[in-house]
């Protein structure tokens, strides 16, 4: 019977792996380069969910400035037998 180690990652943290194989802070295509590389680790993505929101509004006016989405990703990937 196959035994699984699972990873949660927030959408950051999968950015900030990206930042690393990219050089470069901020952009979007370190959520790829992120995911990309977890999936070179042996990690299978097989869940991604919005665990919550945060709404930003302006300091002078009630009026939202925008709306922050919290994702997660979850892995799986088979433990390794010693």
């Amino acid at each position: 019977m196959v035994k699984w180690q699972y990873k949660t990652l927030d959408w950051g943290e999968v950015r900030k792996l990206g930042a690393i194989v990219t050089g470069k802070d901020f952009i979007d295509e370190n959520v790829d380069a992120g995911l990309n590389k977890l999936g070179d680790e042996g990690w299978e993505l097989i869940n991604v969910y919005v665990d919550g929101y945060v709404v930003h509004r302006s300091q002078k006016t009630i009026d939202i400035v925008s709306i922050s989405r919290y994702v997660k990703f979850t892995f799986k990937r088979p433990i390794e037998k010693a």
